[in-house]
């Protein structure tokens, strides 16, 4: 099989692209890797279920965590600050391990059903979304402490293959946040 000029080319782009890979990326891409391998041993409904718990976790932390409040306020004498991060990391942990015992149960029904490739396939996908959105709220919070560069250099983050794409997916996850945090500051 011989290779023509154009694959030559696409071959000499990626082998530079992996050597003038950062130290940022090497770390980066292990982790996406790593989620992968992760999620197809996990399965499909176990990384949905993750995902999803993520998700609805700090949606419902953000939207009840108030309710909460109003019940621990009752119980504890603390900082009114205080018991509403409290509040909030508890709405986050119970819907969370609510929706993971949900999806145990789906995966044993999965495995039931023999549907096995598919369920592993998709988890690979499920667990490296997950990975990314995390890793997108970890570098959103990265990007505020590190705002005159002091950390890192803008010239290492702009070269970074993975490190824009995965702060930009967490832009619709962490206004929500950010705007609770501003509303508890503000009280």
């Amino acid at each position: 099989m011989a290779i023509d000029t154009e694959q030559f080319f696409y071959i000499c782009t990626f082998i530079f692209k992996l050597i003038s890979m950062s130290f940022l990326d090497i770390v980066l891409g292990g982790l996406l890797g790593y989620a992968i391998y992760k999620g197809i041993r996990n399965g499909l409904f176990v990384e949905l279920a993750s995902l999803v718990s993520l998700l609805a976790g700090i949606y419902f932390a953000v939207k009840f965590s108030s309710f909460m409040k109003g019940i621990l306020s009752g119980f504890l004498h603390w900082n009114p600050y205080t018991i509403q991060v409290i509040a909030f990391i508890l709405t986050f942990v119970v819907v969370v391990v609510g929706i993971s015992f949900l999806g145990k149960f789906l995966t044993k029904i999965a495995d039931f059903a023999y549907l096995g490739l598919p369920n592993k396939l998709g988890g690979g996908f499920f667990r490296m979304l997950k990975t990314v959105l995390v890793l997108g709220i970890v570098f959103n919070v990265f990007g505020k402490i590190n705002y005159n560069h002091f950390l890192a250099k803008k010239e290492t983050l702009d070269k970074s293959i993975f490190y824009n794409p995965i702060q930009k997916t967490a832009g619709f996850l962490f206004p929500s946040i950010e705007k609770w945090y501003d509303n508890i500051k503000k009280k």
